[in-house]
């Protein structure tokens, strides 16, 4: 089975580094255009951009703060313009910080809610336009980026667990609103994968045994196992499948 995302014109908010990174090769590999959405660290942003350029793959690189309007409003009269539309939104931009109930401040609380839940629903509230714009051969999806986290919850991150839930309920929720456009709507939900944000917890010999012990296949996963799963539900393959959250996990969630 060839997963062929040629002639798809896709979002990938966070998509520079970690499982955005793997997401936005993968979709480009497999003949997506990818317009890769980043907030900071330009520099690396920029590098990247070359990268793709280097391997032929056709993207644009734009800057914009999900949880901002504004921002977000320009990122996609950028895409309107070049691409005239949309037809895959994966809603992954996202923190994680320890938050600690009884000392987290509501500073920290709001900065994790803003990022991961506030920005998926504004990026989702104004790519709807775009996705339903004109006449498209490409299938249209939207995918949610979530956490096994938001099923199971997550001591000390209550507030990300939080997030993540609310993408699930977001899945579920706007795949029946959106049903009648012809766009489906699932989730990925990773549990633990190598990336600069669980760096620190896998480089502790303690914390590393103690991830593989949790997870029956005995090692976390790799970012490239989560881009699979988005690509198989970004492609013609899943047309029937719409508010499932599918888990990528080694095992660790059931």
């Amino acid at each position: 089975m060839v997963l062929d995302l040629s002639g798809v014109r896709a979002l990938v908010t966070g998509g520079t580094r970690g499982i955005g990174r793997a997401i936005t090769l993968a979709l480009a590999s497999s003949g997506a255009r990818v317009a890769v959405n980043y907030r900071s660290h330009s520099e690396s942003a920029e590098s990247f951009g070359r990268e793709l350029g280097e391997r032929h793959f056709e993207h644009m690189m734009l800057k914009a703060d999900v949880n901002q309007e504004r921002s977000v409003g320009t990122m996609m009269r950028r895409i309107e313009e070049s691409w005239s539309g949309l037809d895959l939104l994966v809603l992954n931009a996202g923190i994680w910080q320890r938050g600690e109930l009884g000392k987290m401040s509501l500073s920290d609380w709001r900065e994790t809610i803003g990022t991961n839940l506030t920005g998926a629903f504004v990026v989702a509230n104004e790519a709807l336009r775009l996705l339903t714009m004109g006449e498209s051969s490409a299938p249209k999806r939207i995918i949610f980026i979530s956490s096994t986290s938001g099923i199971r919850g997550e001591a000390f991150y209550s507030h990300y667990a939080a997030t993540k839930g609310g993408m699930i309920a977001m899945t579920k929720s706007l795949a029946v609103e959106l049903a009648p456009h012809g766009i489906t709507v699932n989730c990925v939900a990773p549990g633990w994968v190598r990336t600069d944000m669980t760096a620190d917890a896998l480089a502790d010999a303690t914390t590393r045994k103690a991830i593989q012990s949790s997870v029956p296949l005995g090692r976390p996963g790799e970012p490239d196992e989560v881009a699979a799963a988005v690509v198989f539900l970004a492609s013609r393959q899943a047309s029937y499948i719409t508010g499932a959250v599918l888990n990528v996990n080694g095992g660790s969630v059931l």
